[in-house]
């Protein structure tokens, strides 16, 4: 019997090898651990796929679409795919601080949220 993740983190990710690897780790690296990464590469010319590929954390889920279809397509497959309790997006040139998920499902959790968002750092 699997368990289902607690939190879905799609990630649709198009040309961005420079910034890929360090959204992944910072997904891997929450403070939640009850969670799977759908990553949908969407026909990256450079070497997305292949730095995604490079993880082995069998939390992480790796598709590629044969075609470019755009970030909105690609998401919204991405979360058709989720198995999640939570879906949470992660841009593929984003990261997110350790503690974001657990923090979000505790606020989520006192306030009986059905959808909960936060803000960003500018860095």
């Amino acid at each position: 019997m699997s368990i289902n993740p607690q939190v879905s983190i799609v990630i649709p990710a198009y040309n961005t090898a420079v910034y890929i690897g360090r959204a992944i780790e910072s997904a891997l690296k929450q403070t939640l651990t009850n969670i799977e990464i759908i990553l949908v590469d969407d026909a990256s010319t450079d070497r997305t796929l292949a730095i995604a590929n490079s993880f082995t954390d069998r939390r992480l889920k790796v598709f590629t679409n044969f075609e470019n279809l755009g970030v909105s397509a690609t998401r919204n497959w991405a979360i058709s795919q989720a198995q999640g309790e939570w879906i949470a997006v992660l841009d593929s040139d984003d990261w997110y601080a350790p503690t974001r998920l657990e923090r979000l499902l505790q606020i989520a959790s006192q306030q009986h949220a059905d959808l909960i968002a936060d803000d960003l750092y500018l860095v």
